[in-house]
């Protein structure tokens, strides 16, 4: 009779391993290595949660500078102490160019929030096609979660920022529980 509790357990026990060994490749490949959309002419360049990282205000920036469009809406969900150059404070053009900055309290404060906050900023204001910029660990989860709000053309891009490896792995398991939230608790 044990031996076929043990077959049980060690079915369930591979079972297990398998699931875990299949979740840890699929958020290694979407976590540290996403697939990134190329600009193209769009109505908008969204940050999320930008204000905490000057990557990824800058690669929107230069995306604006390039040509991509000329509005950049960031998203002030940390608000205070993170603004950069205060680009928050009002609707304001970058110094030298046709660029307007203006920021956005998303709510809730998370990635779902902001997704339906570009999904309301373009029923309000006619967006077609959006660019998203956010930090390179998160373009995938952003893209999957702004998908399911967004309708319109969607160019997810990722800014690249220094981390040590301590900071690396706390984002890919920050990162994989938010995929596994996103999986289980659809937005919009």
């Amino acid at each position: 009779m044990r031996h076929p509790r043990r077959q049980r357990a060690l079915i369930v026990l591979t079972g297990l391993v398998l699931l875990t060994v299949g979740f840890l490749a699929i958020t290694t490949r979407t976590v540290m290595f996403p697939r990134e959309d190329q600009p193209v002419a769009a109505d908008a360049i969204v940050v999320l949660g930008g204000l905490g990282s000057a990557a990824v205000v800058a690669k929107a920036v230069h995306l604006a500078q390039a040509g991509y469009s000329g509005k950049i809406f960031i998203s002030d969900a940390f608000g205070g102490d993170t603004r950069p150059a205060n680009l928050c404070a009002r609707a304001v053009p970058v110094p030298g160019t046709a660029i307007t900055v203006e920021c956005f309290d998303p709510h809730p404060t998370t990635t779902r929030g902001e997704a339906e906050a570009i999904a309301a900023f373009a029923t309000e204001r006619g967006w077609n096609r959006v660019i998203v910029v956010t930090s390179s660990y998160h373009v995938s989860r952003a893209r999957v979660q702004i998908s399911r709000c967004y309708a319109g053309e969607l160019a997810v891009i990722g800014a690249a920022q220094p981390m040590d490896p301590g900071k690396w792995a706390y984002q890919f398991v920050y990162q994989s529980a938010g995929f596994l939230k996103a999986q289980f608790t659809p937005s919009c």
